[in-house]
């Protein structure tokens, strides 16, 4: 008998095996796969979308890359409804499936071969992650990196989080040193990037669990770099909480770990970072030496591709600099930030938003309150793009202040 248009496909293992549904499964691009299933199986649209709880039009538009799938949910949906191995789902993105129920045993049996199997499944699909797939997997980070700056945390959040889950169950089954040690570098940058987008959304608890990750697969990675900026955005966690001198000392301990290891740009890094807790801990003087020590430090060269998630040059230095000084009320800090504002990349929306806090605070302190609300009100609309809950609270705060000196 003919299978009905709504009867669930039977998807043999072997398809889960081709390189290109292997690739499409890598890349998270269910076009390219309900495609493959279309012409390798004669699936059709309809026939797919009850399999996976879309109308038939949806995955047409996924299928001409007219939409896309974000949800981690969806995912796991597509992964059900289609009958995914473990192996499939592991490169896609999502938990394997649950274990079957067994028998409960007396001690000393020995527990059924569904569980044995599936451990060997999971470490048979970890085999399968090469230098290529690797390569893949920091892409994919790289790209959400750059969603995150232009379009804020909240747009990527869910899919960074599939993303690490990915990640961590490609490396807890990797048997290969190599590869291990690859997949960890992988997982610190992924995780050090989800740590900042947890506190961006004030989710700090979220935070320390994500940089916690971050410095503990650096450490596997034998990546110094990795471990410094991960234990060095760890420390705005404590900021965040007001605890400034916890995270003056947090950083001092990774930049006195690292700073014979790691090139002038991470050095630099953290020295502007001891700068901002230093000037949050009312350490003035501590505040400028580190300043003056990471202009040094930026001189060198600002930082390249092989550091892809340290955005530091001597324009973001200028910019940091001025959010350290205007806490000190210096006269000369807006005039610096204009300048700062004008060169600025503007493809770093949030860092904008910051940067037009600062400015509206520097103006404030200078006696110019109406020019400061203009940069507020832009920094509120950029807050409100991104979905910043952190640079949203420094705007109440300071609008309050504005207000009331009104």
């Amino acid at each position: 008998m003919r299978a009905s248009a709504f009867d669930p496909p039977e998807i043999p293992p072997a398809f889960w095996q081709r390189t290109d549904v292997r690739s499409t499964l890598s890349k998270r691009d269910m076009g390219a796969l309900f495609e493959l299933l279309k012409q390798q199986l004669q699936l059709s649209q309809i026939r797919i979308g009850t399999a996976v709880g879309l109308s038939q039009g949806r995955v047409g538009e996924v299928m001409r890359g007219e939409r896309g799938i974000a949800g981690l949910h969806v995912f796991e949906r597509i992964a059900d409804g289609l009958g995914m191995p473990d192996d499939a789902r592991l490169l896609l993105g999502v938990t394997p499936r649950k274990n079957p129920r067994t028998t409960p045993t007396t001690v000393g049996t020995y527990v059924p071969a569904a569980q044995d199997s599936d451990l060997l499944q999971r470490i048979t699909a970890a085999k399968g992650i090469d230098a290529t797939v690797i390569r893949v997997l920091q892409g994919e980070t790289d790209a959400i990196r750059l969603l995150d700056r232009r379009m804020g945390a909240p747009s990527v959040a869910a899919k960074l989080e599939a993303h690490i889950t990915h990640l961590e169950a490609s490396l807890s089954y990797s048997l290969r040193p190599g590869n291990r040690q690859q997949l960890a570098a992988v997982l610190a940058d992924a995780s050090a990037l989800a740590g900042w987008q947890a506190i961006d959304m004030g989710r700090l608890p979220r935070a320390w669990t994500h940089f916690e990750r971050a410095t503990r697969t650096a450490r596997e990675a034998a990546d110094n770099c990795l471990l410094a900026f991960s234990a060095g955005e760890q420390a705005y966690v404590l900021l965040d909480l007001k605890q400034p001198t916890e995270a003056l000392s947090m950083v001092q301990a990774a930049y006195e770990e690292t700073r014979a290891a790691v090139p002038h740009q991470i050095r630099g890094w953290l020295l502007a970072a001891q700068a901002e807790m230093a000037a949050a801990a009312g350490q003035e003087t501590e505040c400028r030496r580190a300043l003056d020590l990471a202009a040094r430090e930026v001189a060198h060269g600002p930082s390249g591709d092989d550091l892809p998630y340290l955005a530091l040059n001597e324009t973001h230095l200028a910019r940091w600099r001025g959010n350290c000084l205007v806490t000190f009320g210096d006269p000369e800090v807006a005039d610096e930030l204009g300048v700062v504002l004008d060169a600025m990349d503007g493809s770093f929306t949030r860092a904008e938003a910051g940067l037009r806090c600062d400015m509206a605070a520097a103006l404030y302190v200078r006696g110019e309150r109406e020019e400061a609300r203009l940069h507020l009100a832009r920094a509120g609309e950029l807050a409100q793009l991104t979905g910043s809950a952190r640079q949203r609270r420094r705007i109440r705060d300071l609008t309050t202040r504005i207000g009331k000196a009104a």
